[in-house]
This record gives C-alpha cells, structure tokens and sequence, in this order.
C-alpha cells in the first residue's frame, strides 16, 4: 500500500511538474507588442500610450529647465502660477497651511491630469 502511495505522489508531482513547465513555455513564446512613447517609456496596451502622450504634451511645459516667456504663457494658459509650479518641482509644501491655501491649484493639475477626454475616444 505505501509503494502504491509514493508511486501516486511521484506521478502527481510529475505532472504537476510538466504543467508548470508547460504554461512557463507557452506564455512566454507569445510576444507581447509594446508601444513606446515620444520619451522612450514602453507600454502593453495602445490605450495606455495614447493618455500617456496626451498628458505628456499637455504638461511638458512645467518641467522645461529654463521656461522661456512662451513656456511661462503656456504655464499661465494652464492655469497653474509659476510659484505652485516651483513648489511642486523644487520645494515641496512643507507645512499644512501652504498646502491647504494651494487648495485650488491642485484641483487645477487634478483637471490637468483627467485623460478622460482622450480616454472616451479610444473605447
């Protein structure tokens, strides 16, 4: 009885075994397209480039090392003020109070940030 038991526990592990090996086989011989964005930044899913690049082309403004006077026009067209713009990039919101009285500049980004409006043409 107790060969008959390892005999089964050897043919299950077997098994067991060719089936992982099988399924490690498989997925990985498929390969899966990437699409890579305008800055090199690689995805699985077309979707997922399209609202990264129109994001990135909405925002690249905002972290131009030396904004020129176009790049600070864009800035203001944003809405965002170039001091929340600096606090973001360089200084941070070191206590409660700066970030609560940027409370509106942040609702500004949120909406910046919202890829719904592409998002609804790709489905």
């Amino acid at each position: 009885m107790s060969n008959l038991y390892i005999g089964l526990v050897v043919l299950v592990g077997l098994l067991v075994t060719g089936l992982f090996f099988r399924f490690i086989f498989s997925s990985s011989g498929n390969p899966k397209e990437v699409f890579e964005s305008i800055d090199g930044t690689k995805f699985f899913r077309e979707k997922d480039l399209k609202e990264y690049e129109f994001l990135y082309e909405r925002l690249k403004s905002l972290y131009e090392e030396k904004p020129s006077a176009n790049q600070r026009k864009e800035n203001s067209k944003l809405g965002l003020s170039e001091t929340f713009i600096q606090q973001l990039k360089v200084d941070g919101f070191q206590n409660l109070n700066l970030l609560i009285c940027n409370k509106e500049q942040f609702k500004k980004l949120a909406e910046l940030l919202d890829s719904s409006e592409i998002s609804s043409g790709l489905k």
